[in-house]
């Protein structure tokens, strides 16, 4: 029973060691051995004979893609360093570590071509943000003023000017490595008196008593304007309205730009254009001939 038992524990042994010889591809002869020692006891043994061929080498290429919705597995490469190890190409251009002993290799180690280098971005159009920001320059003519204030005069000239002034407005942007200043400069002032008279000049000058300073700009009206004259008096003009002469100025701005940076340069963008108004009335004065108290 014992010598049985003996020969059962061998035999699971070699079950175990078989598999592996296989596995390698080597060829092997198992031998047993019993022998009667005494009336009570008895030897056993075995023995196994292996012959080693070339070691088999086993390569699987990286699968195509995983399932839809399902992440590649991890996986760490076998070092190239790695005893019995050899490399392979894949179809697909991937070198796969091929092993002399189980697993089999699964993973890519290195493609052989390097990463696309990122995209070089694009270079900014000062133009375009000029033209943007210059949308974005708040431009005021100010209000008319004028003196006398309340109304004119006939055959006097009155005083008119912006208040407050223009002055020269601008704006910078940066972007993109790229710096654009937009620069407004008020070019002219068109004056339009209401009595159908123009003047091109700048925005006036308040109104001092004595010497006329330069840059004053001055109208005398002819004829007579006053609210309610208008349907009422025929020889008032067409262009009278309810509250009397309309008062305009009209600033041209000249728009300009300049840009520093990857893409330097500079030029003109397309004018613009603010008005603002009063309603001016104008009076006149009347002079009677009456007959002298001397006579």
């Amino acid at each position: 029973m014992r010598t049985g038992a003996t020969l059962v524990s061998i035999m699971l042994l070699l079950a175990l060691i078989v598999p592996s010889l296989v596995w390698a591809h080597a060829s092997y002869s198992i031998g047993q051995v019993s022998q009667q020692t005494s009336p009570s006891s008895a030897t056993a043994g075995a023995s196994v004979e292996v012959s080693s061929r070339r070691a088999a080498s086993v390569t699987a290429p990286l699968p195509e893609s995983p399932p839809a919705g399902e992440s590649p597995p991890a996986a760490t490469p076998v070092s190239a360093s790695e005893s019995g190890s050899t490399g392979s190409t894949t179809p697909r251009g991937n070198t796969c570590q091929t092993l002399n002993y189980p697993p089999p290799c699964l993973q890519p180690v290195s493609s052989g071509t390097p990463a696309p280098a990122a995209a070089r971005p694009a270079a900014v159009n000062p133009v375009v943000v000029a033209e943007r920001a210059a949308t974005l320059i708040s431009l005021a003519a100010g209000q008319v003023q004028a003196s006398p204030k309340a109304e004119g005069l006939t055959g006097a000239a009155s005083w008119f000017w912006l208040s407050p002034t223009t002055s020269t407005h601008s704006l910078s942007v940066a972007l993109g490595g790229e710096r654009v200043t937009v620069t407004a400069t008020p070019q002219s002032v068109r004056w339009s008196f209401g009595d159908g008279s123009d003047l091109i000049a700048g925005p006036g000058v308040p109104y001092t008593p004595g010497t006329v300073p330069a840059g004053a700009v001055r109208h005398v009206y002819q004829t007579r304007c006053l609210p309610g004259d208008q349907g009422h008096d025929p020889n008032i003009l067409q262009s009278c309205g309810p509250d009397g002469y309309t008062a305009e100025a009209l600033v041209q701005w000249a728009i300009s730009y300049t840009a520093t940076g990857p893409v330097a340069g500079g030029g003109a963008l397309p004018s613009r254009s603010t008005a603002t108004s009063i309603a001016y009335p104008v009076s006149e004065a009347r002079a009677f001939l009456t007959a002298g108290s001397g006579q």
